[in-house]
């Protein structure tokens, strides 16, 4: 225990530190999605309520290199996304402003708010954000990482809506990152994660928003290649697909395998009057859960497939856009599920999805200068993920094998196929994967020199122990001594 940057942060900011052994302390920790999470003990919990309180708090874990963690929904899988043990929890939950700006073209928003409060708010003006499809996921960690919506095809994702980055520098410096200042630092937060600095503000762009038209589908197991099909057909037309939005995978549903579809369209006009949708209406279904909706009831629903509290697993890669590669990861991954069907929750939740990055996607990453993914004329492209859940953390193993497995089985066919993709989209990633070397030597390069800039002594590579760092995909154990500092806390 760190007594010392305790009582410093205290000191400093008594109303944002939260002990252990308080209520307050115990509600923080267990404001987490995934159970792994919220099993961290961190040796106190920060809650700023403005910038200055994080700088005030870089400042103070600065000076005694005390580790920390940044978290803003909580919504990552395992223990180490946004969550530490051995150091201090700086939790972004307080940071929760939204300010629609006067001409209704931008919006400010905190990174402690969830996808939902905005929706809420700008959906009965006729407005909304590109923003997350489950309405509970935070919307910092999501807008540094990447940011799939159902608005990607029209506006891109959520990364490259992005206006401005206020942020706490390493020296607990404030300073806002856009087109017209610090450039370099704003294109690298488009990206590179939390390796720059903390946000405690974004100002994202503004869209018209209708009602929509949307839900799920589920076919029976021999229709995969009219599913398939259709799937490819949709990413690939980039005029008929701009305000649809698409999502295929299997699950086993009362051990039956079955395909099913997350499909969207802004139009809240039936699917059937979209040629590409029209596609998928037309196989014969098990399951139609489509109508008319809106964006705040299809975000909620999502969030009912998604547990809280529950162990979980994420394993993504890419490839070349192929049917056959799809067919083969859907298959594969039933293969390795089958011997596993017996852990309590699995039944339920064997997902395996893909999404569709379409050119639409990748046209839109050259925006305000481009962002850091490395993607600019590499597209469009596949984005694969495992995402199930299970309610033991014994039977963790066997689930993880299972995935690699797949994982393994699948890139090994794409490379046979000359279908490899390098690209690791980082939303999806879990802690074992060098997401950063997926972005190329260029990108990289470019991360590390922002990084080099921005934090000469490596305090966001070196102190904050959580999530992906550019060094290597995991922070390192080992000690790390206090950053010399001057001036006084």
């Amino acid at each position: 225990m760190d007594t010392v940057t305790i009582d410093l942060l205290n000191d400093v900011r008594p109303t944002c530190t939260l002990k252990q052994g308080t209520a307050g302390y115990e509600r923080a920790r267990e404001g987490y999605w995934a159970a792994e999470q919220a099993l961290c003990t961190p040796y106190c919990i920060f809650q700023p309520r403005s910038a200055q309180d994080v700088a005030e708090a870089v400042r103070v874990l600065r000076k005694t290199g005390c580790p920390f963690a940044i978290k803003s929904g909580g919504h990552g899988r395992c223990a180490g996304e946004s969550s530490i043990s051995e150091g201090v929890l700086i939790d972004l939950k307080t940071l929760d402003r939204i300010e629609l700006s006067e001409d209704k073209q931008s919006c400010v928003v905190g990174p402690g708010n969830s996808w939902a409060n905005l929706y809420k708010l700008l959906n009965p003006q006729g407005l909304t954000v590109v923003g997350g499809r489950a309405s509970t996921v935070g919307v910092g960690g999501f807008c540094v990482s990447g940011g799939i919506s159902f608005f990607s095809n029209r506006h891109g994702w959520a990364l490259d809506n992005i206006l401005s980055f206020e942020v706490v520098l390493a020296d607990s410096t404030i300073v806002k990152a856009n087109p017209s200042s610090h450039l370099d630092l704003y294109k690298a937060l488009r990206g590179g994660g939390a390796n720059f600095g903390i946000v405690t503000e974004l100002v994202l762009m503004v869209h018209p928003y209708e009602k929509m038209w949307g839900g799920g589908m589920a076919w029976a197991w021999e229709h995969g290649d009219s599913v398939v099909n259709a799937f490819i057909e949709y990413g690939k037309d980039n005029v008929n697909n701009l305000d649809a939005s698409v999502l295929i995978g299997v699950i086993n549903h009362g051990g039956q395998w079955v395909w099913h579809a997350d499909i969207e369209h802004l139009n809240p006009a039936p699917g059937h009057q979209n040629p590409l949708l029209k596609r998928f209406l037309d196989i014969p279904a098990a399951a139609d859960y489509t109508g008319p909706t809106t964006q705040v009831a299809r975000t909620d629903s999502i969030v009912g497939h998604y547990p809280p509290g529950s162990y979980n697993g994420y394993w993504t890669f890419c490839t070349q856009v192929d049917k056959r590669i799809i067919k083969f990861f859907m298959e594969s991954w039933r293969k390795n599920v089958e011997p596993i069907l017996d852990i309590d929750g699995i039944e339920r939740s064997a997902l395996a999805d893909v999404n569709f990055v379409s050119q639409n996607i990748i046209d839109a990453m050259s925006r305000n200068g481009g962002n850091a993914l490395g993607l600019a004329g590499k597209g469009p492209l596949l984005v694969f993920l495992m995402e199930p859940f299970w309610t033991k953390e014994q039977d963790g193993a066997r689930v993880w094998a299972a995935m690699e497995a797949t994982a393994t089985a699948t890139q090994t066919e794409a490379r046979r196929l000359g279908l490899h993709h390098q690209y690791i989209y980082l939303n999806y990633a879990n802690l074992n994967q060098d997401v950063h070397a997926g972005y190329g030597t260029e990108a990289n390069d470019f991360l590390n020199n922002v990084s080099h800039r921005y934090d000469p002594d490596g305090v966001f590579q070196n102190l904050r122990r959580a999530g992906w760092h550019l060094r290597a995909s995991v922070a390192s154990n080992s000690t790390t001594k206090a950053v010399p500092t001057t001036g006084k806390l």
